[in-house]
């Protein structure tokens, strides 16, 4: 009891260092538990979650090969994979162990503006006899083709999404910027052209959509045409295409259309098996092997990647810095305790006593500290990992608990290093200065004893010479009633006398 209360005394007598102490530890739990938490759902977004991926691959042009592909040149559709290409190339699936292969198949046309309908301009518009059109109508078998769309994901933001099994041959759906210009709304008629003949096409708006991807370059407000704004984009229910007949198997010009064929893979390893199968059966030359569900997966990551990054520097700099500003505080909570110790060890307070209360006094501050923050931590791990990682939660997990432990072994460092203190007060340092004080008084009474000798031998001395005094009055007033034969002998005596009392003198 004597130690709690001596411990307790020092930390409220010194209440903004305890604070202080309490704070630094508190920040630095608080900190490492959430950059744990941020390590941990990196790895398993990298690891667990990655594999569990469901690809679908696609074989598209280069950004070299894209870039030869005019717009303004008809000539351009010839370079185009047909849908005999891509049946060659499904047919490896096989190989890689794919029993019932799956697809998504997408395919666009370019179509003119007809009627009110008209298009957002591009940069550098030409005319619709060279282009095919002002917008590009794109139909997709099912649902999973919105995940491949070369122009980003989007979603329904009025309205309904396309019934990919409808038949009547008219619901699309337009971007938000398209139906702002065209003061479109759910239900409402636009017109489009055929590409190559005069003839137009009344379509129903059944929904209104807003990217949540980020436009591609060249594909954004920064389009050269028209037709290659993805605001432009049209997209349609399949019947659409067959309805009006805008597939043909001898097509010429733009009414080519041009395929885009996903691969449905059942995880990350066959995806990677597929890509190798289809490069050792050469790809047309210009052409690659992609996967954009894995690179939209990838895209969604990358703010988890970045925030990674930082919190690691963060965790170092929290578990380097969090112990130093802890050891300099124990440190000036140690400092001019000398004479204290040396208090303690003369009322019989032990070494190992005292070493515990300069332990209690560090605990006492830091505890507190490392429980608020670790459970801070803990619970604030996901929320706040949401708001930092875009949106990807970072739930506090068993490898927080690691980070808890080095913490707290950091705290139980510095306590263990406080309670050596005592043992470097040694005791003939503690009773330094009472030895000097001791032998100054010593010499102090050894000079005093002296002075007090030489009075006594002076007092003694004195008392002799006056007994001696009396003696001779005496002998002298005896002598007196007789008279002295020889007068010389009186002279001879009052000599005497006188010699007597100077001498006593």
């Amino acid at each position: 009891m004597f130690v709690l209360t001596n411990a307790w005394s020092k930390v409220i007598r010194h209440k903004w260092r305890s604070i202080l102490m309490l704070l630094v530890a508190g920040v630095m739990i608080f900190g490492v538990v959430f950059a744990a938490a941020v390590s941990s759902a990196s790895d398993k977004a990298h690891g667990e979650t990655y594999q569990a991926q469901a690809p679908i691959a696609v074989i598209r042009p280069t950004a070299a090969m894209e870039s030869k592909l005019k717009g303004d040149d008809a000539s351009s559709v010839k370079k185009y994979m047909t849908f005999d290409d891509y049946g060659t190339y499904a047919m490896s699936l096989q190989q890689i162990g794919v029993q019932q292969p799956q697809f998504s198949i997408g395919i666009s046309l370019p179509m003119k503006q007809a009627g009110t309908t008209k298009a957002i301009a591009g940069k550098n518009d030409v005319s619709s006899k060279k282009t095919g059109g002002e917008t590009t109508l794109y139909s997709y078998y099912d649902k999973d083709g919105i995940t491949i769309n070369p122009w980003g994901a989007f979603k329904i933001s009025q309205g309904k999404s396309l019934d990919y099994q409808g038949k009547d041959g008219k619901n699309v759906l337009v971007s938000q910027a398209f139906a702002r210009k065209n003061d479109l709304h759910v239900g409402s008629t636009l017109t489009l052209g055929n590409p190559m003949t005069s003839d137009t096409y009344k379509l129903t708006v059944r929904g209104i959509y807003t990217y949540t991807d980020p436009a591609p370059a060249g594909h954004g407000s920064d389009a050269r045409l028209a037709k290659d704004n993805r605001d432009n984009a049209i997209y349609a229910e399949p019947s659409v295409l067959t309805v009006n007949n805008l597939l043909s198997d001898n097509a010429e010009g733009w009414l080519n259309p041009r395929f885009d064929v996903g691969f449905k893979l059942e995880s990350v390893n066959q995806y990677t098996a597929f890509t190798q199968a289809v490069k050792a059966m050469k790809l047309p030359k210009g052409f690659q092997v992609s996967s954009p569900t894995l690179e939209h997966y990838n895209a969604t990551i990358k703010p988890l990647d970045s925030l990674n990054d930082v919190m690691v520097k963060v965790r170092i700099g929290l578990y380097a810095g969090g112990g130093i500003i802890l050891l300099l505080l124990v440190g000036l909570a140690l400092r001019r305790r000398s004479d204290e110790i040396a208090m303690d060890m003369i009322i019989g307070v032990t070494r190992s006593r005292i070493g515990w209360q300069f332990s209690l006094e560090t605990l006492i501050p830091t505890v507190p500290g490392l429980l608020i923050g670790g459970i801070a931590g803990a619970l604030c791990a996901k929320p706040l990992g949401r708001a930092l990682a875009g949106g990807f939660a970072t739930p506090a997990v068993s490898a927080c608990w690691m980070a808890m432990w080095y913490s707290i072994a950091i705290v139980a460092a510095l306590a263990v290093i406080a309670s050596l203190r005592p043992a470097f007060a040694g005791v003939p340092r503690i009773f330094d200065a009472r030895e000097e004080v001791g032998n100054a008084t010593a010499d102090s009474a050894k000079a005093d004893s002296a002075t007090q000798s030489a009075v006594e031998n002076a007092s003694a001395e004195n008392a002799e010479s006056k007994d001696n005094d009396e003696s001779s009055d005496t002998e002298n007033h005896t002598d007196t009633g007789k008279p002295s034969a020889n007068p010389d002998e009186k002279t001879h005596d009052d000599n005497a006398s006188e010699d007597d009392t100077e001498v006593q003198a």
